[in-house]
């Protein structure tokens, strides 16, 4: 109990993000935030390979909210938010969300033991070497630090991003009034 109530509180105080030695796009790191949907911009459509093998094209998921997570199974910031993200999927799931992971600078093997590690049931796609991935995400997450936090809504625009880890509570906070608009 004093370990998870310890990992919360330093969760929520912003824990510092895992980083990388990429120094590209460090703009907001350890900032949330959320956009009007006036002001939210369409976020580039993502596809690839899962880690189980699978082709994945977030299209699929027109018209749902989708949160998407950037993580590596090294980052200590990402093992201690997962238990968040895979409760609030649980949670959500059922309201038409989805759940997607980017696996960032991983190798296979590492990206499937921390999924498992983490009972993580959501798709996750696989971030190559090349980060052709992240880099489509330029401007939108940091592509020096992990983790990362997005929230798209129905239309496929930005409404809420973390450049941090989140916690359950931040992430429902913030992912309730996306689900609630029409």
């Amino acid at each position: 109990m004093a370990a998870a109530t310890a990992t919360a509180i330093t969760l929520t105080f912003g824990l510092a993000a895992c980083g990388g030695s990429d120094s590209k796009n460090k703009d907001g790191l350890g900032t949330t935030g959320g956009f009007a949907p006036k002001d939210r911009k369409p976020l580039p459509v993502l596809s690839g390979t899962t880690l189980d093998g699978a082709k994945l094209d977030l299209s699929a998921y027109k018209g749902k909210v989708v949160v998407m997570n950037v993580w590596a199974s090294w980052c200590d910031s990402c093992q201690a938010e997962a238990p968040y993200l895979e409760h609030a999927y649980e949670a959500f799931k059922a309201q038409g969300v989805q759940f997607v992971g980017i696996d960032a600078r991983d190798n296979d093997g590492q990206g499937q033991a921390f999924v498992k590690d983490q009972q993580i049931t959501y798709p996750n796609l696989v971030d190559g070497a090349d980060s052709a991935l992240l880099s489509k995400l330029a401007g939108i997450v940091s592509l020096g630090s992990v983790p990362s936090t997005l929230i798209i809504d129905r239309n496929g625009a930005l409404a809420w991003r973390a450049l941090m880890p989140v916690t359950y509570s931040e992430l429902s906070a913030a992912l309730a009034p996306v689900v609630a608009e029409s």
